[in-house]
């Protein structure tokens, strides 16, 4: 437990995670990988969040299917799909 609260890899006692640990934080391919792994997780969850929004937007059923892909910043298609389910 204890190299999980390291946040130095010359710190961990396993020498496979602090390899790791320092290929990630301190070679430019590795620091490249984690922000696009970063940025990844980051559009996934606003495309979660937009999901959210367009169902609670068909929920209420005042709005066009068109009107609700314009706020929900989603295809006419994925909304079209999102009604199905």
């Amino acid at each position: 437990m204890h190299d999980f609260s390291c946040t130095d890899a010359a710190d961990m006692y396993y020498g496979v995670l602090a390899e790791r640990v320092k290929f990630f934080k301190e070679s430019k391919e590795g620091i490249e990988i984690m922000c696009r792994a970063m940025e990844d997780m980051r559009n996934q969850t606003l495309k979660e969040g937009a999901i959210d929004s367009a169902k609670r937007m068909l929920s209420d059923g005042i709005l066009t299917l068109e009107k609700i892909a314009e706020y929900a910043g989603l295809s006419l298609d994925e909304v079209k799909k999102l009604k199905k389910e």
